[in-house]
């Protein structure tokens, strides 16, 4: 009898209750794994030991593992970063204070008459000649007045690093004449003039000058005085340190 009972039982049963088993473990497994607590662990694992007859062993907690302090990476906000991101500025303002100083003392007597200025702008210090010393007025013919001064510029310069710029500046009053029918020109030809006088004293490299023309664009004082655009008709000797 019992064994034709135990034949009325679908084979794909015993199979299906094997995988029941199977998933049943294996999802308790995963719940101990993510449960901290040990007690309702050990309750579990006694109540399937029980229902499956069987012992099942008690698997090691994994222990938490508690965050470290961050790794000491430098950054451009660390202490230790920015020292050293500021060192290479630092070094070159310390050469073009040098520089300027250096040029003053050669032009000392220029400045303190104000037929001159020396000054520093970020990486550059500037050498102006206002247009009444370095240019007859509407004109790109050269002053004799400004060649002493220019021999003393390349005398200061020929041993100071760096790229030597010349521009030249005007006002915003538009010209118009049978050389010059712009500013533009005015500006870019005074500059090219000067270059040539400093190529002519043979004290600075050729490759280190540079000739440019602004025309009117970067007045230093407002257009709306007489004296203010006197100002702004100038030529600038720009030594510029690499960054």
């Amino acid at each position: 009898m019992a064994k034709n009972a135990g034949a009325a039982v679908p084979a794909w049963m015993v199979t299906f209750a094997d995988l029941m088993a199977l998933m049943m473990t294996f999802f308790v497994l995963l719940y101990s794994f993510s449960s901290i607590d040990e007690q309702k662990y050990k309750m579990i694992a006694a109540s399937m030991a029980k229902g499956f007859g069987s012992v099942l062993t008690q698997t090691k907690q994994p222990r938490a593992v508690k965050p470290g302090p961050p790794a000491m990476i430098p950054s451009p906000m660390t202490p230790g970063s920015r020292s050293r991101n500021n060192q290479r500025p630092s070094q070159a303002a310390q050469r073009n204070e040098q520089m300027h100083e250096e040029i003053k003392q050669s032009l000392e007597s220029e400045i303190a008459e104000g037929i001159i200025s020396v000054e520093t702008s970020g990486n550059s210090v500037i050498i102006r000649f206002p247009e009444e010393i370095a240019f007859p007025p509407g004109s790109d013919d050269i002053s004799d007045e400004i060649m002493p001064i220019l021999k003393r510029v390349t005398n200061a310069l020929q041993d100071t690093p760096g790229t030597v710029m010349v521009s030249g500046h005007t006002d915003d009053r538009p010209i118009k004449s049978a050389t010059f029918s712009s500013n533009w020109e005015l500006s870019t030809d005074r500059a090219v003039e000067v270059i040539h006088r400093l190529q002519q004293l043979g004290t600075i490299e050729s490759e280190r000058l540079t000739a440019v023309g602004y025309g009117s664009t970067r007045p230093i004082a407002p257009n709306d005085t007489p004296e203010n655009r006197a100002k702004n008709r100038r030529v600038e000797i720009a030594i510029v340190q690499e960054q």
